[in-house]
């Protein structure tokens, strides 16, 4: 009888150390922490559609990721004191919301052994501007996506006389500081001549530069202007547009949220679809999947829009065959 009492006691002190040495399958999963750099407010949609994709692919928000964001406000010089904030928290990923964001990022991450992933939620021609060695072979710790914005602002020009076959002086309107500035207008040249349009370039950096700029337009009896992508012009195309409309000019934009607020037409994929494909890439490395290997992928979606409303404003009629090909219509 002693000798089944000690069996029994040993087989329960083993037991006892067996389940306290398997997981408890109630503990709370460790959360993912992702790090989000954006140059403006303007950017947040970018990250709305990021969290509301990782959530419908099961990373919920507060549960399953945790989101810590730092937003330049459209101060530049404060993305590397706010990228190394980021990288302080020791996040399972980095995302830059554009070019500049992602330039910052891999600069900060350059000299690291094991650098943290980065995703860069759009920029122009990663490869070009030196963010991925290649797009299908990134070949370092970045990927994300190309938003085609250098190639498809000459098609932004072509557009833009297609719509309105008389004009035949555009302003192009840009800022310097944003990557691959000169190059872009070199291809705008390029696309112009055959058109037979004659192009001016004019460059805004601050608010207070808009209402001078677009006068100086006016006087130059440019017919059009053509915005260029960057984070500063983004955040105020309303004011540009409020501005061009007192000067009854048609303005043609980047983004299909740019046609919303009063141009003309715009060319080009959004920052909510941006944000959202994004995710499925942010996901990818969350999961173990190397940067390096993951390729840069191009939109999902373009879109040509029309504002009928903008073009009552101005009295002017839009060619209807163009018009036939747009993919959204503001009436």
């Amino acid at each position: 009888m002693k000798k089944l009492e000690l069996w029994a006691g040993l087989v329960l002190i083993l037991a006892i150390i067996l389940l306290t040495q398997l997981p408890n399958q109630n503990a709370p999963q460790e959360s993912y922490l992702v790090g989000v750099l954006i140059a403006n407010d303007l950017r947040l949609e970018k990250v709305e559609a990021l969290k509301g994709r990782l959530g419908e692919m099961g990373l919920l928000e507060g549960e399953d990721v945790v989101y810590l964001i730092e937003n330049a406000q459209n101060d530049l010089s404060q993305l590397s004191t706010l990228g190394g904030k980021l990288l302080a928290e020791k996040p399972d990923v980095l995302v830059a919301s554009g070019a500049v964001e992602a330039l910052h990022l891999k600069e900060l991450t350059a000299q690291d052994e094991y650098p943290t992933p980065i995703v860069f939620m759009g920029t122009l021609s990663p490869a070009v501007i030196g963010l991925v060695e290649d797009s299908i072979h990134p070949g370092c710790n970045l990927t994300g996506l190309n938003n085609y914005h250098y190639e498809l602002t000459p098609k932004r020009l072509e557009l833009f006389h297609r719509l309105l076959p008389e004009i035949t002086k555009v302003a192009v309107l840009g800022d310097t500081r944003v990557p691959f500035f000169e190059q872009t207008q070199v291809e705008l040249m390029g696309a112009a001549k055959p058109l037979g349009l004659d192009l001016d370039t004019y460059t805004v950096t601050r608010v207070e530069e808009i209402s001078q700029v677009l006068i100086e337009i006016q006087k130059s009896q440019a017919q059009g202007i053509v915005l260029l992508p960057g984070f500063f012009l983004e955040s105020h195309t309303k004011e540009i547009v409020e501005e061009a409309l007192k000067l009854q000019m048609p303005v043609f934009g980047v983004y299909p949220e740019d046609t919303e607020d009063g141009c003309l037409a715009s060319y080009g994929t959004s920052n909510w679809s941006q944000g959202a494909q994004s995710a499925v890439m942010v996901y990818k490395v969350l999961h173990g999947q190397s940067p390096g290997e993951i390729p840069v992928e191009t939109p999902n979606q373009i879109i040509f829009s029309v504002n009928l409303q903008t073009s009552s404003k101005l009295g002017i009629t839009p060619s209807q065959a163009i018009l036939s090909l747009a993919d959204e219509v503001v009436k």
